[in-house]
């Protein structure tokens, strides 16, 4: 009897193992055959966003490239002519040109009334992109006084990912100014600060002010908080310390660039601030 139990234990127990080992198999093959789904899925959309963003890139290049090539021609009222170097954008969204000499910035600007956050993730087209189109914060108008503008940190410093180059004050030094056409007319501003700041800064709610208290807050705030001493920040503040707030009042126009320092956290950003004398 002994034996018989015995003999049936072990057939049962040899039996139970084989069941174990082939379940083992199977759920190793099928989490190999999922993996390797989920590998040609990640594979596939790479290369499908690769295509896109490359595509973006070249397109943004082309755009810089007639822009350079004849300026005086382009219109930004939607409403482009055959003989307009930018017939891609046949969009009334697009409001002026963004471009620092000698840099890869030169992008358009873009703005679309009752959506701030429109061209975060779009091409200037209005379809998809993850890099998305600088663009000018909804509470602006190119008469603001600070037009702040946003653009992704893009690796490999594209987008507006080259402004951390600001962070050297050498590199300062050999890009000073900032254009921005706004319509037909091309003004020149001078970098004023670099701010290495957060989304919660105060500076951002420095659009329009209608007193000379306010005014002369926001640009002491500026001043104060620059990484380095810039030329055009040291002409300003000699003007700020010798004048009276009522006569300082909006004496300046400022452009603010606004992007994300991701490695330091989801909400840092970083802040290049230039200006110019407002014309009388």
């Amino acid at each position: 009897m002994n034996r018989q139990e015995s003999y049936w234990d072990i057939s049962f127990d040899r039996k139970s193992a084989v069941k174990r080992r082939r379940k083992s198999r199977n759920h190793k093959r099928a989490g190999m055959l999922l993996f390797f789904c989920a590998f040609i899925i990640s594979l596939a959309a790479a290369i499908f966003f690769y295509k896109q963003d490359k595509k973006q890139e070249e397109q943004f290049e082309e755009l810089a490239r007639l822009e350079d090539q004849d300026r005086d021609n382009i219109t930004f009222d939607g409403e482009g002519s055959a003989d307009s170097p930018l017939p891609l954008i046949d969009n009334s969204d697009c409001i002026g040109w963004l471009k620092i000499e000698d840099t890869t910035i030169s992008y358009p600007i873009m703005q679309r009334i009752g959506d701030g956050e429109y061209y975060l993730h779009r091409d200037y087209k209005g379809g998809y992109s993850f890099y998305g189109t600088p663009f000018l914060d909804i509470r602006c108008t190119p008469e603001s006084d600070n037009c702040i503008l946003y653009g992704h940190n893009i690796n490999g410093r594209r987008m507006f990912g080259a402004l951390h180059a600001y962070a050297d004050q050498s590199y300062y030094r050999e890009h000073t100014e900032i254009q921005i056409r706004f319509g037909e007319e091309t003004n020149t501003y001078q970098i004023v600060a670099v701010i290495p700041t957060s989304i919660s800064d105060k500076i951002y709610d420095f659009t329009d002010v209608g007193n000379w208290e306010e005014y002369r807050e926001y640009v002491g705030e500026i001043l104060d908080r620059a990484s380095y001493q810039t030329d055009m920040g040291e002409e300003i503040r000699s003007e700020f310390i010798k004048d009276s707030p009522e006569q300082f009042f909006r004496r300046y126009e400022f452009v603010t660039l606004s992007t994300c320092r991701s490695w330091v956290g989801r909400d840092a950003r970083l802040l290049v601030i230039a200006g110019r004398k407002r014309q009388k």
